[in-house]
């Protein structure tokens, strides 16, 4: 049941792709869908809804739900997942920081704000556009199966799966399907309907 109400709010987002959706509201249903699809008690809904960078931080987190790493990703069953995050921004960092521990399923994530040079061992990385110069290699420096999601200007083209684009006061994002093959990864077909746009 909890899975369906989950597909049920995916649903009513996917009517809505053609039009604007307002950051509060995919905030709101990108939380609930991630909190009825994730095994109970494990997802922990949020009132109210947030704004900002914590809201900003809620759907990076939230594409974890909707993500399949290969096996190879993790060692065992209980293994933790790791969302890096590349930022030079004190609000974004608590932001994050206020998601560690929280269950995705059958694991808990575990936040870092300080990610090796190469990323390794994130399963997810998140790069800010506070992060600057810094932000291209970031995403370029990748070699694990991580799905990298940025909102910087040209995220995709640095080779970058995922990148959240506001249009018109609107969140938005793309998604780049080769780059999620080249890493063996995949994010549900619901999420993917929700995309302003998908490069083959």
């Amino acid at each position: 049941m909890a899975a369906a109400r989950g597909a049920a709010l995916l649903g009513r987002l996917a009517a809505m792709r053609g039009s604007h959706l307002p950051l509060r509201a995919l905030a709101a249903v990108l939380v609930c869908a991630a909190t009825s699809l994730a095994s109970s008690g494990r997802a922990q809904p949020l009132n109210p809804v947030p704004s900002g960078d914590r809201a900003k931080a809620l759907i990076v987190a939230n594409f974890a739900h909707f993500a399949r790493w290969p096996a190879s990703a993790f060692e065992r069953d209980s293994d933790s997942l790791r969302l890096c995050v590349v930022q030079r921004s004190r609000s974004l960092a608590t932001a994050f920081q206020a998601l560690d521990g929280r269950r995705v399923g059958t694991r808990t994530l575990r936040v870092v704000l300080e990610p090796a040079h190469n990323a390794a061992g994130c399963h997810l990385l998140f790069v800010h556009e506070s992060a600057g110069p810094a932000a291209p290699a970031a995403i370029a420096a990748t070699t694990e199966p991580t799905l990298t999601i940025g909102d910087f200007d040209g995220t995709l083209a640095r080779g970058g799966m995922v990148e959240l684009v506001l249009v018109n006061d609107a969140l938005r994002f793309d998604v780049d399907l080769t780059a999620l093959r080249e890493r063996q990864l995949s994010l549900s077909s619901e999420v993917l309907r929700l995309a302003r746009q998908t490069r083959p």
